[in-house]
Formats: C-alpha cells, sequence, structure tokens
C-alpha cells in the first residue's frame, strides 16, 4: 500500500493543509465482509454509535445509542437504513489486522511533518448516507483520510471567532464534548475539501471543522496524534483553564512553544497527576438501541421505564 503527502497552500487563516493520495480503499480489510467481521471482532463496550440530524447546523445535537446484541452485519443494516455513525476508535490496537494501515499513515505522517507522531490512534469511521457531523474542534492533530463514499470537509482558521478561547480551553479540561457554537456567517471564511477514495487531509491543530456525508454509505480512517509541539500545546491549554479558573488568570491562547509553554507542561502533568486520584464524569447515557424493525434503524429508550 502506499501514501503520500503534500502541501496544500491557502488555508482560510493561511496555514498550510497536509493532503494525501493513498491506495488504502483498495484493501480487502474494507469490503463489506471485512467491515462485518470488524464490527463482530471490536469490543462492543468500546463502540460509538451516535445518530446525528441531516444537513445544516440546526438540528438537535447528536445522540449516542447501543446495539445491545446486533451482530456485525445487522449493524451494517443499520447503518445502510438508518442515520448512524459509528467510532471505532484505536482500531489500531484493538483489533491487530488493522495495525499496518495505523503504522503505514502514521509513520508517513511522522516523516512529511518532520516531528515524531506519538499517541497514535487510528479510528475507523462508518456512518450512513447524508450524515452531518457537527462543527467541532479536536484536541490532538487529525488526519482524516477517505475509504469509501464522498465527504465535504468544512475547515475554518484555528481562531478566537471561530473558537473561542475559553470554550478551546474547556474541551482541553474535557467538560462536555468537543462541540462549538456555530454562527452561518462562518461560512464566509471557510474552505471546502472534497474528499474521495484515495484522499485524506490533515489541518491545523485545534481548527475548527464540520463534516457533511455524500448521498452513500462512508467509510473513513480517522487519525488522531500528537507531536511534541503539539503535546505542549494542548497541555498549555489545560494549564491556562486551570489557572482561569483557580486564580482567575486570563492567559491567551499558547503559541509556539517557550520557556513559559514548557513551564505550563510541567504544570499541566502534575494538575492531571492529582485529579486522577478523582472519578471522572459519568459517560453519555444512551438514548436509543439499534432496532432494525423500527423507523431509522433506532428505538428510543424510554427512561421513565427505568425509574
Amino acid at each position: 500500500m502506499s501514501i503520500d503527502w503534500h502541501i496544500m497552500r491557502g488555508a482560510a487563516d493561511g496555514t498550510d493543509l497536509f493532503c494525501a493520495e493513498h491506495t488504502f480503499q483498495t484493501l480487502p480489510l474494507f469490503s463489506d465482509s471485512a467491515l462485518e467481521a470488524l464490527l463482530d471482532a471490536y469490543p462492543r463496550e468500546r463502540l460509538g454509535i451516535w445518530t446525528f440530524g441531516a444537513y445544516g447546523e440546526g438540528e438537535d445535537l447528536p445522540v449516542r445509542g447501543t446495539a445491545n446484541g446486533l451482530t456485525g452485519a445487522e449493524i451494517m443494516q443499520a447503518v445502510r437504513g438508518g442515520r448512524i455513525w459509528l467510532n471505532l476508535r484505536a482500531t489500531n490496537d484493538l483489533v491487530r489486522d488493522y495495525a499496518g494501515v495505523a503504522d503505514d499513515i502514521f509513520d508517513s505522517l511522522q516523516a512529511r511533518m518532520g516531528h515524531r507522531a506519538i499517541k497514535r490512534d487510528m479510528s475507523v469511521l462508518i456512518s450512513s448516507p447524508g450524515i452531518h457531523v457537527h462543527y467541532h474542534l479536536d484536541i490532538p492533530l487529525v488526519a482524516l483520510l477517505q475509504i469509501r463514499g464522498t465527504k465535504t470537509l468544512h475547515l475554518y482558521p484555528a481562531t478566537d471567532r471561530f473558537a473561542p478561547t475559553e470554550r478551546l480551553e474547556a474541551i482541553a479540561l474535557g467538560e462536555g464534548d468537543e462541540s462549538l457554537f456555530f454562527d452561518p456567517s462562518f461560512e464566509e471564511a471557510a474552505q471546502k475539501v472534497e474528499l474521495s477514495p484515495g484522499s485524506g487531509l490533515s489541518w491545523p491543530q485545534n481548527a475548527p471543522h464540520r463534516v457533511q456525508n455524500g448521498d452513500m454509505v462512508n467509510v473513513s480512517l480517522s487519525c488522531e496524534f500528537m507531536t511534541w509541539p503539539a503535546l505542549f500545546r494542548a497541555n498549555a491549554l489545560y494549564a491556562n483553564a486551570r489557572l482561569r479558573r483557580s486564580i482567575g488568570a486570563r492567559p491567551g491562547r499558547p503559541g509556539e512553544p517557550g520557556v513559559a509553554t514548557f513551564g505550563k507542561v510541567v504544570l499541566a502533568r502534575a494538575m492531571k497527576k492529582l485529579e486522577r486520584r478523582k472519578p471522572g464524569p459519568a459517560g453519555t447515557p444512551a438514548g436509543f438501541v439499534l432496532d432494525l424493525s423500527s423507523p431509522g434503524c433506532t428505538r428510543p429508550i424510554d427512561r421513565s421505564a427505568q425509574q
């Protein structure tokens, strides 16, 4: 298999984007039968199942679901017939057959960027036709490689207007999800990138984005990773958030790594060690069950009946 990265200039905020051409879409690992087998092999308690709205940013927030005892083939049937988004995080660690694909991707990024790629996490994303992933950002660096279907990535500048600093810090702390408020006026600054099988993109750290699937089942590889500068920045965001909450500090957004950033990295690591002793927040409760006999292949969970 091959993958080649090149720089595309002219992003909305003047930063470089890394574009990929690859051949992973030709692998048997991504056939219908292989994806069904992957869903059977993947730890069911780790499987992220969500339903998203249709086109646009005005619909309800995503809802998490569960598959109960469905087989991989039945889950794929729900994807084809519903509005389902599956996230198989850390597939490279949990299903050995996919580890080599991840190694090829991360090693190629490492060589192209000139920084060691650490904290490597390759998710397999499987989603229904027409799914719209809401406006959000990620704390790590991300590369998105398209395997099946087409999608449009709307990418926005990583500035305070599009991702307010305090909200960015809250995401770094793990407070809630990664969603952001979307103003339709943002679209004038968006860069749209069409992704099809054999293409991919990696964008600047913390750049907000949203994604619109084409009218077909989509399969993508979402590859999260850190470089040392990116890890320093993430830890500086974490430290800034804690300083803002504890002593009322008003830090700005972290810039290039320097002495001040290094000090915040040390502070963040110390704070995280202390917080590991505290119980974390409960996960998002499931709001529906995949059910092939229900409209949209989802059956709402009646919480009142469980009380």
